[in-house]
């Protein structure tokens, strides 16, 4: 072996000096993890006594050490936070350390370790290709690192993985925060502005989902369209705020009338559309009634006048025909128009 444990006692003297530089003000913490993967007992004599005296951003280093590639590995998958990994590349075999950095990389994930590669002797790999096709930060011949010039360069290494540890956390936050952004969008895309209720979107999106529930299981699937009857002359008489005010008592109340699994939805303007899983005809015709009687129960006043409110509804199922949900909506519709020419304020279906 090219290091020996006598020639180190100025090169320790400067180490020593050198921990006083690196000490900084800082609430010290967790110690900074050197994994020292060699199969020569000499290299962690050698490096534990360069390194014992250090002390990084007021964090002392801790050295954990494996005489083989497998150890390493093992040791890797008690302790991931390992801040910088010293690697011989000739041990069990002459491609063991190169196979473990890419352990390290890939199995492990550890992409912010800090790796520096150490021979005493040349592997099947040339010094090039393993610069070059390994991702390692450093390349060095054990005889070039003396205790001085591996002190310097663990405390680079620290320097490097701090920095790619901070990054990789506001990276990390910054995701979150992408994704819960994106999530919020999504759900006000779904969600009609005015009353809080699903829109057409939503509505579409779930009726999909219900349909193929629905043919799974052997289930019915029913569809209530409902409008609101001379809309268009309260709007006229007493302003779009009555108007708006009008709707979300509307909501407030129909949404009262269904399952929790219903889904009652804003489709446009003053229509709603009601999904129903699993209800027979019987029964979606039945919670129609209800709804209607809920917006007939309705007291608006503006200015000591109280508004009449009444709803026209049309009842559809969903047909082994149909494909999606738009031709039960189309029947659902028409049943709609056949209660408005009945008179309003009535369910057909």
């Amino acid at each position: 072996m090219v290091l020996r444990t006598a020639l180190l006692s100025d090169e320790l003297n400067f180490a020593a000096e050198a921990v006083r530089e690196e000490q900084t003000q800082g609430d010290g913490g967790d110690p900074w993890r050197v994994l020292v993967v060699d199969d020569d007992p000499d290299v962690f004599r050698v490096t534990e006594l360069s390194l014992m005296r250090l002390r990084f951003r007021d964090r002392p280093v801790q050295l954990l050490t494996a005489s083989s590639g497998g150890a390493a590995r093992a040791c890797l998958g008690q302790e991931r936070d390992i801040a910088v990994a010293l690697i011989d590349v000739v041990m069990e075999t002459e491609t063991a350390g190169l196979d473990l950095i890419r352990t390290i990389r890939t199995e492990f994930g550890l992409t912010d370790t800090r790796i520096i590669l150490r021979t005493g002797q040349p592997g099947q790999a040339p010094e090039r290709d393993v610069i070059l096709n390994y991702e390692i930060d450093g390349y060095a011949d054990k005889a070039e690192l003396t205790a001085m010039k591996l002190f310097t360069t663990v405390v680079a290494a620290l320097r490097a993985y701090e920095t790619m540890s901070n990054l990789s956390r506001l990276t990390a936050e910054l995701e979150k925060r992408v994704a819960t952004r994106t999530a919020e969008l999504e759900k006000l895309a779904m969600i009609d502005a005015l009353t809080g209720v699903a829109n057409r979107r939503h509505f579409d999106v779930r009726a999909a989902i219900e349909i193929a529930e629905a043919r799974r299981y052997g289930q019915a699937l029913g569809a209530v369209v409902m409008d609101i009857d001379h809309f268009k002359q309260i709007n006229d008489c007493y302003g779009h705020a009555t108007g708006d005010a009008v709707l979300k008592q509307i909501v407030d109340v129909v949404t009262l009338q269904g399952r929790s699994c219903d889904l009652f939805a804003r489709i446009g303007g003053d229509e709603f559309a009601v999904l129903l899983p699993d209800s027979a005809r019987d029964d979606s015709i039945a919670l129609a009634e209800r709804v209607r009687q809920a917006v007939a129960a309705i007291q608006i006043e503006v200015e000591g006048i109280v508004i009449p409110l009444t709803a026209s509804l049309g009842v559809a199922m969903l047909a082994d025909e149909d494909a999606d949900i738009g031709p039960t909506m189309s029947r659902a519709d028409h049943a709609l128009y056949v209660a408005k020419a009945s008179g309003r304020n009535r369910v057909a279906g």
